[in-house]
């Protein structure tokens, strides 16, 4: 029959150490189960270590990430101010154009002196306001959004004046062009002696008929033509004496006689107020003065309805 001994509880291992030569070797003993109490307590401290070593890592990332979106929100503050400056200098600037544009605007339509013909929109101008009148409000701070919004707008509504006042110089200058050709000044300083119609002739019996406006002065005033225009006749023209005719286009023609002298030829353009000749008596005249006419289309009317 064979007994079975038993297993021993504790199983014991021998740790030699071995040193250099002429020192005594030394030994001990342990048990199992010291050495699985000093195992776990390794793994255990690796544990720990590791843990502690992967918490310090994720201390150290969000930090970084800390510092790092510190420094973009001090770039993102700096940049943000740096472009609200620009936009007040914008907004300055375009404001001082827009004034400008304003008072350029209300100019020209003084000198055209019909401002709803053009169509365009009279807002905008800027009216100057009583010393006395309050002013006042919050105190705002808009934002680089609003600033830039405000900017657009500023632009666009510099864009539609400056196409209103272009708008505005073409008419104007059409109408400075109309008014050139358009005689609408007297021919020369002095008495209206004979006017446009029947009266009483002045040379022989009875009532004529008087095409033009008579403008007595002394014997040399200067005669201007009354608008621009071509000359068309300059030269002796029976009872006229010496006379002037100048086309001025569309239909209308003025007429000026018993000149003592004539100081353009045909074929010359004259501008309005030019002196064209001097006053004298030619032709059939009483004394030195100018024959005015208009004539339309060929026909003589009354000068006064263009004077």
């Amino acid at each position: 029959m064979i007994e079975k001994k038993p297993k021993p509880d504790k199983q014991e291992y021998t740790i030699m150490i071995v040193p250099h030569q002429g020192k005594l070797i030394r030994s001990f003993s342990m048990n199992d189960k010291v050495i699985k109490c000093g195992i776990a307590i390794l793994c255990a401290g690796a544990l720990l270590l590791g843990g502690s070593y992967v918490n310090f890592n994720m201390k150290l990332k969000v930090a970084q990430a800390e510092k790092v979106e510190l420094e973009q929100y001090r770039l993102n503050n700096g940049s943000q101010q740096a472009q609200l400056e620009q936009l007040v200098q914008d907004t300055a600037v375009l404001q001082e154009e827009l004034n400008r544009l304003n008072k350029l605007e209300a100019e020209l339509r003084g000198i055209v002196k019909n401002e709803q013909a053009t169509g365009t929109s009279r807002s905008g101008i800027e009216r100057p306001s009583p010393a006395n009148q309050g002013q006042g409000g919050p105190v705002a701070k808009p934002t680089v959004q609003e600033l830039t919004a405000l900017v657009q707008q500023m632009k666009a509504t510099a864009k539609a004046k400056e196409e209103n006042l272009s708008e505005l110089k073409a008419e104007l200058v059409a109408i400075q062009a109309q008014q050139a050709i358009t005689p609408s000044i007297w021919p020369a300083q002095g008495d209206v002696t004979s006017r446009f119609g029947w009266r009483q002739s002045p040379i022989g019996w009875g009532r004529d008929w008087h095409p033009g406006l008579d403008i007595a002065n002394s014997y040399g005033t200067p005669i201007v033509a009354t608008a621009d225009g071509e000359v068309v006749e300059s030269g002796w023209n029976g009872g006229y004496g010496k006379m002037i005719r100048i086309d001025h286009g569309n239909g209308i023609a003025t007429v000026y006689g018993h000149n003592s002298s004539n100081l353009v030829d045909v074929g010359a353009y004259v501008k309005k107020g030019d002196v064209i000749a001097y006053m004298g008596s030619t032709g059939y005249s009483t004394g030195p003065h100018v024959h005015y006419e208009v004539r339309v289309n060929g026909n003589a009317v009354n000068p006064a309805s263009f004077l």
